[in-house]
């Protein structure tokens, strides 16, 4: 135990001393502090900064005072705040009210030192510690001293008793003779006694004080001898390390592969406990007697688990503090900047140096008022936090968006402390939100606001005119002649032409309309404010003549008009949809009635198109309902005969219904593919019934419509059709109008090839109606060629019909095209067809459309004849 206690002693002396001299009172002059000739420090409380130290304190380190005040408590005092933290419960347990720690000097010295510290208010009013120092080192040895003494003197003590016992009694003379002598003597040793077994009691005191602060350490303590033998171990080593006494170090740290190179350097490494692994940093220490010889050795293990832990998650703090794209900034409660990172840099332009100590209002961009940051520190101050999009200026003037998170970090008052900021440049992500926005709203081509904006500005229009009680003007316009110019001239001089008539609309609008196109050759004009129809009229007018005018585009002239449809809420309507409508409706009545103008809706009008909205409800469901039938018109030639195909609707509540009505709505719906397919299947399965009943040469014709072709393959269609219903591929032609030619499609005129390829008539119907016929019947593969009823129904009285069908059937002569004459009534318009070298008639003369059963009658009686006249 003597021997643990001179190792307590050494390695904890920083915990014996002397009382401190009472501390003076807080308002010490300042010449008292610096001239004092005892050791005196101003102490920062939170951080350890040495605030202010007096010349004894200087002097006494081996700083001068501006070195001195440039360091915090903690590069001094070698305690570890586990080891400054059990002093301080050792303080208060015992009743000291002084400390006793470590301090190393300037010299690299260590010096044991009582510190008294008390409460200290500058002028400031900021709260510091007022610390007395007091150099313990040589009381410590002194103490030491004592000890060594008593021990010896209890030896002499004993020795002086075994000489009086075995004294000879012939000395009893010289024992009287010296007994005076011998009193005196005794005397003086109780005298020595007493004061050395009051010594002892004090040291003891001393020692059990010791080897209480050395079991209450929570490192572990380890004392070797100078072979690195266990001689003994604090409590913590022996509770989490087991039995040590008698063992060898380099057995109790078998994991410490680092332990050979431990002296007094202290070494990071690896130790194991009863409760696993551990990271300790292990510090050796010579223990020396009084003599100066080696005793033995002090190990000193500390737990740096958690320090490990926290230099790791700093030095990821740091990395990531350095490394992340966002801008970081920190600055102080006074909002004056304390640290940036790099990316800071990058985004902004300014350097950590050329920001620190100043504030962000550096970056204002001026877009933002006083009520902007007043709002944003309401925010960090009763929230603790503040996110938003806010503007900042470069350093090179540049203003630019970012998207800002600020935090306020507050302090164990409830206080802020600092704010840490971090941001971003969004200015690429603001540019593709608009580029976003522009596409999402607006034509790519003209520029103009595209269907979807242009409702969302009309729900706002009718918004504020319901409000206002004021009119708003829609109007549609619809480029007249554009497809024959998107042909001929190709889509690229059409798209110019588009662009240019959207600048020309734009042109006679005011800046508070709207002008969108809505697909196509379509656009809108959305004009709130227009009280009176004559200003309506106004811009109509205006936009009429400027679409009219000339389009120069890249070398070619082109002349298209507009047909315009004008509807005004809230006299025609209130919602959105039903305005459309009409606008729509009127549109279209100004194409009947010419193009090239404008038509305001009517009554009329919304009739017509709720009919046609009836229409296209009930032509959905009239296949399924079975309610389309196929009718048979004769085409007779010269001991030959036809027929066409004819498609009828009739509806229950509708009634017989035109195919001029539902055969285009058909085609725009889209339900002209499954009506046509079944007409196709009718009629080829009759004409093969036919067929065979008169073993004569016989064909049927069935139109076909230009959606057809665009949408569907005819080909393969055709050839399925054939092959069901057994019909020879001659006795099959198919009608087709301009329309499907003027589309100017290699497809089409792929698929017309293979028609022809396989022995399908093709016809041209209503031949002489359209502008480039004569150019068709040149590059297409047909066979059969029908004049329109529009040049027979005059004949034989009207002389240029006559002409102009004689020149049409020599042409076609020419061509090996057959000739069909439509809408053949009367016997003189036969014989002059007959004349003219016609191969074919159709129309009432002959025979109305009729069922399959009162045609099979009209092809019977016809055969009969036929068989007669031969004869």
């Amino acid at each position: 135990m003597r021997k643990i206690t001179k190792i307590a002693q050494r390695l904890l002396f920083a915990c014996i001393g002397l009382h401190a001299p009472k501390v003076l009172s807080q308002t010490l002059p300042s010449e008292v502090f610096d001239n004092h000739s005892a050791v005196m420090l101003l102490i920062e409380p939170g951080s350890g900064k040495i605030v202010r130290a007096n010349q004894a304190a200087a002097d006494f380190y081996g700083y001068n005072k501006a070195q001195l005040e440039a360091l915090h408590i903690q590069e001094i005092n070698q305690f570890s705040p586990q080891q400054v933290e059990k002093e301080r419960l050792s303080a208060l347990n015992e009743g000291r009210n002084y400390f006793i720690f470590q301090h190393r000097l300037a010299s690299g010295e260590n010096r044991t030192v009582s510190v008294y510290s008390s409460p200290f208010m500058d002028e400031d009013g900021s709260a510091l510690l007022f610390s007395v120092i007091q150099d313990v080192s040589e009381r410590r040895k002194l103490e030491q001293a004592l000890w060594h003494y008593q021990s010896n003197l209890e030896q002499q003590v004993a020795q002086q008793t075994q000489e009086i016992k075995h004294a000879s009694t012939v000395q009893v003379f010289l024992l009287s003779s010296v007994m005076g002598i011998f009193v005196g003597t005794t005397l003086l040793l109780g005298w020595g006694f007493l004061r050395l077994r009051k010594t002892k009691k004090r040291s003891e005191f001393h020692r059990a004080r010791l080897n209480a602060i050395f079991d209450a350490i929570g490192d572990y303590l380890i004392f070797t001898d100078v072979n690195d033998k266990v001689l003994s171990a604090n409590r913590a080593a022996y509770q989490d390390m087991g039995e040590l006494d008698g063992k060898a170090i380099v057995e109790v740290l078998s994991k410490c592969i680092c332990l050979e190179q431990i002296q007094f350097e202290p070494k990071e490494c690896q130790i194991t406990t009863n409760f696993g692994t551990l990271d300790v940093e292990i510090s050796k220490t010579d223990v020396m007697d009084h003599d100066g010889g080696l005793y033995g050795h002090i190990y000193l293990l500390q737990n740096i688990t958690q320090r490990l832990a926290d230099e790791k998650e700093q030095r990821l703090a740091s990395t990531v503090f350095s490394t992340t794209s966002e801008g970081v900034l920190v600055s102080d409660k006074d909002n004056c900047i304390q640290m940036v990172n790099r990316a800071f840099t990058d985004i902004t332009g300014f350097t950590g140096p050329e920001v620190m100590g100043k504030t962000p209002a550096i970056f204002n961009s001026g877009r933002h008022d006083t009520a902007y940051f007043t709002q944003l520190y309401d925010a960090l101050s009763s929230r603790g936090h503040w996110e938003g999009e806010i503007w900042n200026k470069r350093k090179n003037g540049e203003v630019y968006p970012s998207w800002l998170q600020v935090s306020a970090v507050f302090n164990q008052h409830g206080d802020i402390d600092m704010y840490v900021a971090l941001f971003n440049d969004i200015t690429s992500r603001k540019r593709n939100e608009q580029l976003m926005w522009q596409q999402a709203n607006f034509d790519n081509l003209t520029g103009l606001a595209n269907r979807h904006h242009y409702h969302a500005k009309f729900d706002i229009a009718l918004g504020q005119a319901q409000r206002k009680q004021t009119r708003v003007a829609v109007c549609f316009i619809d480029l007249d002649r554009f497809k024959a110019v998107n042909d001929t001239l190709g889509h690229h001089i059409g798209d110019l032409l588009l662009i240019e008539a959207a600048n020309r609309i734009r042109e006679c609008t005011r800046n508070s309309d709207t002008v969108a196109r809505l697909g196509g050759d379509e656009f809108a004009l959305l004009l709130p404010d227009m009280e009176l129809i004559s200003d309506m009229e106004k811009v109509a007018e205006k936009v009429l003549k400027a679409l009219s005018a000339p389009f120069h585009l890249e070398g070619h002239e082109a002349y298209v008009s507009g047909s315009m449809g004008i509807t005004f809420y809230p006299d025609d309507g209130e919602d959105r949809k039903v305005l459309l409508r009409n606008a729509d409706s009127a549109m279209y009545k100004a194409k009947e009635n010419g193009r090239n103008c404008f038509q305001f809706f009517t009554t009329a009008m919304h009739e017509h198109a709720k009919a046609r909205s009836q229409l296209e409800g009930a032509l959905h469901r009239a296949l399924a309902n079975q309610e389309l039938r196929v009718v048979y018109q004769p085409i007779v030639g010269d001991n030959r005969l036809g027929c066409e195909a004819l498609l009828r609707w009739h509806n229950d509540t509708l009634g017989e219904v035109s195919p001029v009505d539902f055969i285009p709505i058909s085609e725009e719906l889209g339900l002209i593919m499954a009506m046509g397919e079944w007409v196709l299947y009718q009629a080829c399965a009759q004409a093969r019934a036919w067929l065979n009943k008169t073993q004569q040469p016989f064909f049927v014709s069935v139109n076909v419509s230009s959606t057809q072709f665009k949408r569907q393959n005819v080909v393969a269609l055709v050839e399925k059709v054939l092959k069901d219903t057994s019909l020879p591929a001659e006795c099959l032609t198919l009608e087709i109008t301009e329309t499907v030619l003027a589309d100017n499609s290699d497809d089409i005129e792929r698929q017309l090839e293979q028609l022809r390829v396989m022995g399908v008539g093709l016809a041209i119907d209503d031949f002489g109606t359209g502008y480039s016929s004569l150019g068709y019947l040149k590059r297409f593969p047909l066979s059969k060629l029908k004049i329109d009823r529009a040049f027979i129904k005059d004949l034989p009285d009207d002389e240029e019909d006559k002409t102009l069908i004689s020149a049409i059937i020599s042409m076609a002569s020419k061509l090996n095209l057959i000739v069909i004459a439509e809408g053949v009534e009367t016997p003189a318009q036969l014989a002059l067809l007959q004349q003219l070298g016609c191969d074919y008639t159709q129309g009432y003369l002959h025979s109305k459309p009729s069922s399959a059963a009162e045609f099979e009658a009209f092809l019977l009686k016809y055969q009969t004849r036929t068989d007669h006249s031969q004869i």
